[in-house]
């Protein structure tokens, strides 16, 4: 069922319901309004006729009849409950029955009856009838005025509400559709436009419509959305292209090496070198692959293995594995720690990242030189710095170091290979915001050199 069929059901339904209840209360309070008037009517005329008899029932002196207004009927029954007088001769029945006079008796009562005048051709009545005591002789006054007014009223009131209500409901059934309609107008609009839109145009967003609702802030949080996935797919493809363009370049040498080992008359020597340089580009093939599915795997937010870890003690392993390295390039390794430092985190992970930021310091520090790893607390962070004494980084490229596939100048590096994937200190970046922490680099204040702090909470925020 559409939305607006179901808005315009339910604005029905409530309009029946709160016209079915306010007509109710009003047809309620109408009768009992009516009645208590009635009541004050009846209190007066028996008050009246009371004055017209002695305590013993008869009529007083200067009184030649029982009388009251001719709309209404007057008795004066005797304490067996016979009718002695009466207002009118043509209704000589009781107004009090034997089961009431007792009740009488012992204070005045009220109540409706039904009641037929002497002449048996004549139609009963509804009346509303006033019982009181005369005195303590046991006589008793009744008088009684027709329901009619009341119950016609009460009648036309009732039939002038229903022609009200299917009026107005005649009205909200529609009119609630077409405010449903023109509510929703806004979300069918950007339903449609949604629908419309290709993955390459979800900048463009959908329309914000003007008003101030809730639409609105509809609008705003799918255009915000609709950019991220944007800027996501952006990122997506330029990984692509990247990640195609540093692929193309070992594929490119392997086939040609290949090419060259298939020629006839090549020597043993040659077909040794083309091994050589095919076991290094499968090499950097590997390295490129790996790091490309650790950034994957962060982009798809997998799950951290969390536990309580010794910082320096990844550290040193960190430097262990890379001292032979160090070793070629005639390059010190320092660590400045203290003895320990309990964090919460994924040692693997964190230990991947400590690993390529020391490898990129050893790749640019010149020979006989010193990388210094250093260890502390900021507060409630860890923090974790590996600066060396190299060129430092270009001006350039301080903004965009942590980027994928962002290299410095390879005429700066020491590298013997003079290659890298440009993939590691975004595999840095990636781990250290896993962590909910930063990765920063800058230029070394006090000598030459880059440096790189790595910082996260030393404990897991739940």
């Amino acid at each position: 069922m559409p939305i607006r069929l179901k808005i315009a059901v339910a604005s029905t339904l409530a309009t029946i319901l709160l016209l079915g209840g306010a007509g109710l209360i009003f047809l309620t309070t109408l009768r009992s309004g009516l009645q208590n008037s009635l009541d004050s009517t009846l209190r007066s005329r028996a008050d009246e006729l009371v004055a017209q008899v002695d305590d013993s029932g008869k009529l007083r002196s200067g009184t030649a009849a029982l009388h009251l207004p001719a709309s209404g009927y007057g008795q004066i029954l005797g304490p067996n409950g016979q009718v002695g007088l009466t207002t009118t001769e043509q209704l000589r029945i009781p107004l009090v029955d034997a089961s009431r006079m007792v009740s009488v008796k012992g204070g005045g009562t009220i109540y409706d009856e039904s009641v037929q005048e002497s002449d048996p051709a004549s139609h009963r009545m509804d009346v509303r009838v006033l019982a009181v005591p005369i005195g303590k002789s046991g006589y008793v006054a009744a008088v009684a005025i027709s329901r009619d007014v009341v119950d016609e009223a009460v009648e036309r009131a009732g039939k002038q509400l229903l022609i009200t209500g299917a009026v107005v409901l005649l009205l909200a059934a529609p009119g609630s559709w077409l405010l449903a309609r023109q509510a929703l107008e806004p979300v069918e609009r950007m339903r449609a436009q949604a629908a419309a839109l290709e993955a390459q145009d979800a900048e463009e967003g959908l329309s914000v419509p003007r008003s101030r609702d809730e639409i609105k802030r509809l609008a705003l949080t799918f255009n915000d959305l609709l950019s991220r996935l944007h800027q996501a797919l952006e990122r997506e493809r330029a990984f692509v292209a990247d990640a195609g363009h540093e692929l193309r370049t070992p594929l490119t040498v392997l086939r040609g090496e290949l090419e060259l080992a298939r020629r006839p008359g090549r020597s043993r020597e040659d077909l040794e070198e083309t091994l050589t340089v095919v076991a290094a580009e499968t090499e950097r093939l590997i390295r490129l692959a790996e790091d490309l599915l650790v950034l994957a795997r962060d982009d798809s937010s997998v799950p951290l293995r969390w536990h309580s870890f010794d910082v320096v003690a990844v550290l040193a392993g960190s430097i262990r594995s890379l001292e032979s390295l160090a070793d070629q390039h005639a390059v010190r390794i320092r660590l400045v720690a203290p003895d320990s430092l309990m964090a919460d985190g994924d040692p693997e992970r964190l230990r991947q990242a400590v690993d390529n930021v020391l490898n990129n310091a050893l790749r640019f520090a010149p020979m006989g030189s010193e990388v210094t790893v250093t260890a502390g607390v900021a507060g409630p962070l860890v923090d974790v710095g590996v600066a060396d004494q190299g060129p430092g980084f270009a001006a350039e490229l301080l903004p965009v170091v942590f980027e994928r596939f962002r290299r410095g100048d390879t005429a700066r590096t020491r590298s013997e290979d003079g290659w890298s994937s440009g993939l590691g200190l975004a595999i840095v970046r990636s781990v250290l915001r896993a962590h909910r922490g930063t990765a920063v680099a800058s230029n070394r204040t006090d000598s030459s050199g880059a440096l790189v702090r790595l910082q996260w909470p030393r404990r897991r925020e739940e």
